[in-house]
Order: C-alpha cells, then sequence, then structure tokens
C-alpha cells in the first residue's frame, strides 16, 4: 500500500451545535467534518482555525493512495494495527475512495519507520 504524507500540520477540534457551518474552512485545501447531536468533529490544517477556537494540533496526516476498491476488507486494520502494536495513536478518516490517517508531528518520524518496515510505501 502507498502512503502519501499531506503538506499540511492539522488542527481537530469540536464545535458544539446549533450554529451555523463554519464558514472558514472554505480556506482549506482540504478538511473532514462530521455532525452528530451533540457535535462537530473538524480535522483542517490549523492554518485557517480563527483565534480564539480551542483546537488540538499538531496532527500530520497520511493518505492512502492507490487503487483500493470501496469495499475492500481490511484495508482500516492494515492502516491502524501496526501503530495500534507500537501504542502509537491515531485519528482514521475514511471517505469513498481514500483513507486518511492522522498522527500527531511527534509520532511522526516513527510511523514512517513503521510503516516502511511493514512494506508500506511512503511518499514524503
Amino acid at each position: 500500500m502507498k502512503l502519501r504524507l499531506l503538506p499540511d500540520t492539522f488542527g481537530i477540534l469540536k464545535l458544539t451545535p446549533p450554529q451555523d457551518f463554519p464558514v472558514w474552512l472554505g480556506q482549506a485545501r482540504v478538511f473532514f467534518v462530521a455532525q452528530t447531536s451533540d457535535e462537530y468533529s473538524i480535522f483542517c490544517p490549523e492554518d485557517v482555525i480563527p483565534e480564539g477556537i480551542d483546537y488540538s494540533g499538531g496532527y500530520r496526516c497520511l493518505r492512502a493512495d492507490g487503487d483500493l476498491a470501496f469495499d475492500e476488507v481490511g484495508v482500516v486494520a492494515k492502516l491502524s494495527q501496526p501503530l495500534a502494536d507500537a501504542g502509537l495513536s491515531l485519528f482514521l478518516v475514511s471517505t469513498h475512495d481514500r483513507d486518511y490517517v492522522f498522527v500527531h508531528r511527534n509520532d511522526l518520524h516513527e510511523a514512517l519507520q513503521i510503516y516502511r518496515a511493514k512494506g508500506f510505501t511512503v511518499e514524503e
């Protein structure tokens, strides 16, 4: 499997509804939002997060590239298990075509070494 390190450093934040969709997200090249009855969870580049919004920062994102079938079994396990076995925390977001692994920048070097040792191709 091929992983590509995205250039941005991401923040992860929670907004409490009801409120309008955050217009400032439109500045981001890539972002992820989940809305539930009690929160918006947002993953986005730190540089678009307005001052005064509390967030957890310093996350780097690895995108799983390649021809993965929509219903392919085991992709999430392949991405998460090696890091979990090493005691590294991660967030994983799946879209229709791709999977994205978020690791804190303090763990990035180790995560890249682990993936390479497991046979992943990593493009930085």
